[in-house]
């Protein structure tokens, strides 16, 4: 059953304020500024946002700074503490550090001294973080420069498990309808959040299809934007759904540090051949994971 009008007005105003939020974590955000971003009072929006997504607006935010931090130290830690706080949004390192111990119950330079090899799996259960090397391939490691595309997407803010699946099942349904497949459609996806340090059942994810440009969608559950260009190393993968965790292990963990690069503020993308979605309870998947990369 689908979403009624007013359902469907609330859903789209919420997931509006996740994407302020994200775009706007170096910032102070107040709630007078996300509820205007939602269109309700402030006194209504806290209420209203608390209930869809099960935390605060502070609580969210506050989170949402803490994670982007976690995988800032680990990422670049040569970085001094004091300017990931700075990035995070954080206006002093004393409240950064006092945040920080509470989420994880370490200070942010002991979780950099033990979590620095394992943060893209903090979560994950072990058994599926060390596959044996049959199972699994990263190759054709190549550096690429993407043009700008034009998408139509669908997001979930409800894991990755279920909500993949959900979000590309209500997206090719809507670009069937709307007859947008064709042999230049490009199936795109765009995690947000590293399972290992968010939580599973929280993380962000949009699924994408390029569209021609003159398509633009602004309300609803299907919307258009562009995806920037830029520089970004393309990994190949193939292996089992299980071992994905691993996959991003070894570019995070042994790639990167040794590549000379730094990852860019833009999401990362999985770029998936046409036939992916029809296939997506095989036990064998493959596609490109495609980093956004900038000059050490």
């Amino acid at each position: 059953m689908g979403l009624s009008s007013s359902q469907q007005s609330y859903h789209e105003r919420i997931h509006q304020v996740v994407d302020y939020i994200s775009e706007h974590t170096a910032e102070e955000i107040n709630l007078s500024t996300l509820a205007s971003v939602a269109c309700f009072s402030p006194f209504h929006f806290h209420r209203i946002f608390s209930a869809m997504i099960g935390e605060t607006p502070r609580d969210y935010i506050e989170r949402i700074k803490l994670e982007k931090a976690a995988n800032k130290l680990c990422l670049m830690p040569n970085k001094p503490v004091s300017e990931v706080a700075f990035e995070c949004g954080f206006t002093s390192n004393a409240t950064f550090s006092r945040s920080f111990k509470k989420q994880y119950k370490l200070s942010p330079t002991q979780f950099l001294k033990q979590h620095i090899q394992d943060f893209h799996s903090l979560n994950v259960p072990v058994r599926n973080v060390f596959p044996t090397p049959n199972v699994i391939d990263v190759s054709s490691i190549a550096i690429v420069y993407l043009p700008i595309c034009h998408i139509a997407y669908t997001q979930t803010l409800n894991g990755y498990s279920t909500g993949i699946p959900k979000s590309w099942k209500k997206l090719l349904q809507f670009a069937a309808i709307h007859e947008l497949l064709n042999s230049a459609t490009q199936y795109i996806g765009m995690p947000f959040d590293n399972p290992g340090i968010t939580p599973q059942i929280k993380c962000r994810y949009r699924a994408c299809i390029t569209v021609p440009e003159s398509i633009k969608l602004t309300k609803g559950d299907i919307k258009t934007t562009e995806i920037q260009a830029g520089k970004y190393a393309k990994f190949h993968f193939k292996g089992k759904q299980e071992n994905i965790s691993a996959a991003y292990a070894f570019i995070y963990g042994s790639w990167l540090p040794l590549s000379g690069y730094i990852p860019d503020e833009k999401p990362m993308l999985e770029i998936y051949p046409p036939e992916l979605h029809t296939i997506a309870c095989s036990d064998l998947l493959e596609y490109d994971i495609v980093l956004p990369i900038l000059p050490l």
